[in-house]
């Protein structure tokens, strides 16, 4: 599923198999035209009347499969990609894994399965995207529009499949541990742990936000001892 792109009428159309195959382009073209039927028998044609490798067979399975998608004919066009997804896997050619991947999901989002699919299915399939970006990364020789292109669809399936979550940074995930310090940890807290959180002090948050006077009603902290809590507290926080 290599891509090209053409001027027409100096806006930049672009193509995903028309520099693969000679006729691939303009048979694309009928496509998004609307010209279905068109598009089929020329493809037909292409097959039946030229020699292809087997990179070139894949390349016209795939646009096969886009075609009948347009169609509305979405369950041949999944078991057409189905085929097409495991005949790229033997290929020595990472980039059909990636169009091939695209074209499957594609097939799967037409059927409208892509953001109803249970949970193990949805895993499967965003690591087949993940895996598509992360071989489009390796493929240096590329005109920008043709990766761009390739990224796009990825990241559209991506963002169906589910919003990936989102790594929190090390200093807050640092702050939002520390909330939950329990009161024991504090230096000089001890056996006054019970006490404190009978009033519902129980982390070290909690301790470095009371107030002397809160803790010198409670069993076994006096006036002296009370701020000496709280500053160790608010040091633990801050380590």
């Amino acid at each position: 599923m290599l891509l090209s792109s053409i001027e027409e009428d100096n806006v930049e159309v672009r193509l995903m198999f028309g520099s693969y195959l000679n006729g691939l382009g303009q048979i694309e073209e009928l496509m998004n035209k609307g010209e279905l039927e068109k598009a089929m028998f020329e493809l037909n044609e292409l097959e039946q009347g030229v020699e292809l490798n087997e990179d070139e067979k894949l390349a016209c399975m795939l646009l096969n499969s886009h075609i009948l998608n347009k169609n509305g004919n979405f369950d041949k066009s999944l078991m057409l990609s189905k085929v097409a997804f495991r005949k790229s896997m033997a290929l020595n050619n990472p980039l059909l894994v990636v169009d091939s991947t695209i074209t499957f999901l594609e097939s799967v989002k037409g059927l409208g399965m892509l953001n109803e699919t249970p949970a193990k299915d949805k895993k499967e399939f965003l690591q087949m995207v993940r895996r598509s970006e992360d071989i489009l990364k390796t493929i240096k020789k590329m005109k920008k529009g043709e990766r761009d292109l390739r990224t796009s669809k990825l990241k559209e399936l991506k963002a169906i499949l589910g919003p990936t979550k989102a790594k929190m940074p090390v200093k807050v995930a640092k702050k939002v541990a520390k909330k939950g310090i329990p009161v024991e940890s504090v230096k000089g807290v001890g056996q006054k742990a019970q006490s404190l959180r009978e009033v519902e002090i129980k982390t070290a948050e909690d301790l470095a936000t009371a107030s002397p006077d809160e803790l010198v009603k409670i069993k076994g902290i006096g006036a002296s001892t009370a701020p000496k809590l709280i500053e160790n507290a608010k040091t633990l926080l801050k380590s």
